[in-house]
């Protein structure tokens, strides 16, 4: 796999974890702070994530 493709394919699986995080984080007894955090590197990833799609040409 190319490098870009395997960067873009671990962001999307950092986002879909931070999404559950903040989904269901009260089962895994997450505090407000971790939901707070997981938010925030949700949103830096999905910035990432475009970044290497323009990179990659999508």
């Amino acid at each position: 796999m190319e490098r870009l493709e395997m960067e873009e394919k671990e962001l999307k699986e950092k986002i879909e974890f931070c999404d559950l995080l903040i989904k269901y984080g009260s089962l895994v007894n997450a505090t407000s702070e971790q939901s707070i955090r997981a938010f925030k590197l949700k949103e830096n990833f999905e910035e990432e994530l475009r970044v290497v799609r323009l990179k990659m040409g999508k």
